[in-house]
């Protein structure tokens, strides 16, 4: 079978482009993740070395570790700051006007760098959600466990969980929703909730109060177990009916449960992968936390964000590089950092926005919109 050579089937003009603009990019992408880890994580951890609280081995596996999550961050950065670069350099040689000359468009010579950074992009989508979340969660488990510190002990406890229901009221398309079980225990003990009350509602109000002293949560069990308690059942008037008392009891409560199993992986955004987030977007979608939803949805946008800004930055740093009046001469770090500068303030501002409800979550991507705007205005204008 004929091998097929995809490098020898580009033409002259392209393979000249991509040579130009690979090595500059890995330069590139190696300069700013270093700058960006040493401000990242560098300056806190060179703290702790010098206090001996940790040691220089664990320093430099923990630098191991988070150097994928910074060379992802450097990746746009640097496809940004080496479009500019190359494309600045053919315009002093005036190799673009003399490509344009031999009919060449502008449009021709973006072609391979947009190429190049769609499979950038692409390779950086799966690394962001495959390799970057894991070696994030083993860089916090390193540094909780040279600290001492034993996550499964956080926040264990005035635990408290509930699950929403939806009912209609009078005409159909009326919904309302209201709390079905509401959940609290005082703290949590080896996977014993101690002292849990839960509080059983319908449409028309509350029905059911069950105190016991311990709850449990079996595997991948959807449902509640409480032992030694009492099961009070709630009149039609608020008093307090019969009243049972019980060695076991079983509430099937599927929504708890996962948010208790969710819980007790105790991941953070950077820690989670694109299913992980959904998952606990489901659930907070069913108990109607909004600002729970919100944060979640920003950290889900923003994993497909990445990927699209490198496309994005690629027309940027081309349009902004190619310079058809070559006496005019800039530096493009510096024109980077101003660039990143904005977008970075910009973005701020959106996520400020959104947080506050002011703006729908879809406006994460508007910065990227604003910068594709931008990019084929300047490249009509070439």
């Amino acid at each position: 079978m004929k091998k097929i050579n995809i490098f020898c089937q580009l033409s002259l003009l392209d393979k000249y482009l991509v040579s130009e603009i690979i090595p500059a990019l890995v330069f590139n992408i190696i300069i700013v993740t270093i700058v960006t880890e040493s401000i990242g994580i560098s300056f806190e951890q060179f703290n702790f070395l010098l206090n001996e609280q940790i040691s220089f081995n664990d320093l430099i596996y923990l630098h191991i570790l988070k150097l994928p999550e910074f060379v992802v961050i450097s990746v746009p950065i640097s496809i940004l700051m080496t479009t500019i670069l190359v494309y600045n350099k053919l315009s002093i040689t005036s190799e673009i006007i003399a490509l344009q000359s031999f009919g060449v468009s502008l449009y021709k010579l973006i072609l391979p760098s947009l190429s190049l950074s769609i499979i950038t992009g692409l390779i950086l989508f799966f690394s962001s959600d495959l390799i970057v979340p894991y070696s994030n969660h083993q860089a916090a488990i390193a540094l909780e466990s040279v600290m001492n510190i034993n996550r499964e002990r956080l926040d264990n406890n005035d635990i408290i969980y509930k699950e929403l229901a939806q009912t209609s009221k009078g005409d159909l398309s009326n919904k309302y929703k209201f709390i079905k079980y509401l959940f609290y225990a005082e703290k949590l003990t080896d996977h014993k909730m101690i002292n849990p009350t839960l509080l059983i509602s319908d449409s028309q109000g509350l029905k059911i109060i069950i105190n016991s002293q311990i709850a449990l949560i079996y595997g991948q069990s959807k449902c509640l177990h409480f032992y030694n308690g009492v099961k009070n059942i709630i009149n039609q008037d608020g008093s307090f009916g019969k009243e049972q008392v019980f060695e076991q009891i079983v509430i099937d409560s599927p929504n708890i449960c996962q948010q208790f199993q969710l819980d007790r992986e105790k991941l953070d955004d950077r820690e989670m992968n694109i299913l992980q987030i959904y998952q606990r977007l489901i659930v907070s979608n069913k108990l109607g936390d909004m600002n729970k939803i919100i944060n979640l949805k920003i950290t889900l946008f923003n994993r497909f964000n990445l990927p699209i800004s490198c496309v994005i930055f690629t027309l940027l740093g081309s349009s902004i590089g190619i310079n058809m009046r070559p006496k005019i001469k800039y530096s493009s770090f510096s024109l980077t950092l101003l660039i990143i500068g904005a977008i970075k303030v910009f973005e701020a501002i959106i996520n400020a926005l959104i947080i506050q409800r002011y703006v729908p979550v879809f406006a994460i991507f508007s910065p990227n919109i604003l910068g594709l705007g931008i990019s084929l205005y300047l490249l009509s204008r070439r």
